[in-house]
């Protein structure tokens, strides 16, 4: 089970890798000029940090969750619990 799990995790990122290189290289090929492509990735870089971080906070609050339920002495909504 562990072995899959891995396998299905490395294809997955394999897969976001993938799309962020083909996304650059689309974007850097593109005929545009100097100062408009570093505005445009900028932009997207921003973007995707943005979401990468908001991915990151839900999750955290989600293993949170988990843990809470486990923990009697963790209360969430008063702010009692480290994620």
């Amino acid at each position: 089970m562990s072995n899959s799990r891995n396998t299905e995790t490395a294809a997955i990122l394999a897969f976001f890798a993938g799309a962020a290189l083909a996304g650059a290289a689309a974007m850097l090929l593109t005929p545009k000029s100097g100062r408009e492509m570093r505005e445009k990735l900028g932009d997207v870089t921003d973007d995707a940090v943005g979401k990468i971080r908001s991915a990151v906070k839900d999750a955290k609050f989600k293993i949170g969750a988990t843990k809470a339920k486990d923990d009697a002495t963790c209360d969430i909504e008063g702010g009692s619990c480290w994620i």
